[in-house]
């Protein structure tokens, strides 16, 4: 994503792995955009940012995204940033938060870290579809066209062993995840990396099912960059095919970087007839 030279706009293009499985931007890559845009602009890092998907665009689009400061504070700016096609149509709205941290300020953690084994131990995932085979007790060589196909290209996740979960119900999973380009898992990478709720909400009801996502909201304590992360997803609820839940981001050393939560309209499909193809 390049900034246009004394503007608050950038432009990025729509390429293989910022998209979903069909070729549609992937929503991980809309509220990281929003992230990273709003962090340049305001000179701070995020503190909180929700995006809200208006419309879709496929391979190849070219999208702006403009920032507004709606409110800018000593310590606090409030955020609005919008991504749009070539033709001027709204592809997603987002508004958030961005601030300097007081060394002095309160700070804990309040959640239990997942006991999971090393990334090095995890299976290999070519995609989160693997889980939601599993989930339903499918072979993953029954989902065709999954390794390296859209974000999953770029994203190297491992299923660990879950020797123990604070929070056990169903459709908990725990996934190692790191950039396939080596470079650091930042905040607006760890918003594009928890975008996997939906497979969480389909692996609770043991089926494979695709996630459109209505929202995706990320809310980040104090980061810190790192090779890993483990995505500690927890399915809340499904009604009336939308789903609903949250994903913790941890570090390898165990703090608790971010917490994620998404809304998505849940289609459940026939692994023999992928809808995408």
């Amino acid at each position: 994503m390049q900034r246009v030279e004394g503007t608050n706009r950038f432009a990025f293009t729509v390429t293989d792995h910022l998209s979903r499985l069909d070729g549609k931007l992937y929503g991980g890559t809309a509220i990281a955009a929003s992230v990273a845009a709003a962090e340049q602009v305001s000179d701070r890092p995020a503190l909180w940012m929700t995006t809200q998907f208006v419309s879709t665009t496929g391979l190849g689009s070219e999208i702006t995204v403009h920032v507004e400061v709606l409110a800018p504070g000593r310590r606090t700016h409030q955020v609005s940033v919008t991504g749009t096609d070539a033709q001027g149509q709204v592809i997603f709205a987002s508004l958030g938060a961005t601030g300097q941290h007081a060394l002095d300020g309160l700070t804990g953690e309040f959640e239990s870290r997942p006991d999971v084994g090393a990334p090095e131990t995890g299976e290999v995932w070519s995609s989160p579809f693997i889980g939601m085979a599993r989930g339903a007790g499918i072979d993953p060589a029954a989902l065709p066209l999954l390794g390296g196909v859209g974000f999953s290209g770029a994203v190297d996740l491992r299923h660990p062993e879950v020797h123990h979960h604070p929070d056990p119900g169903p459709g908990r999973v725990c996934v190692w995840a790191r950039r396939t380009d080596g470079g650091p898992v930042t905040a607006a990478v760890a918003a594009y990396l928890a975008d996997m709720v939906p497979m969480a909400v389909a692996r609770a009801h043991g089926v494979v099912a695709m996630g459109t996502s209505l929202d995706n909201t990320i809310r980040i304590g104090t980061y810190v960059e790192s090779e890993w992360v483990l995505i500690d997803l927890r399915p809340h609820l499904a009604a009336g095919g939308y789903g609903h839940g949250i994903a913790h981001v941890w570090s390898e050393e165990g703090r608790l970087l971010a917490t994620a939560s998404q809304t998505a309209s849940m289609r459940p499909f026939d692994p023999a007839n992928l809808p995408w193809v």
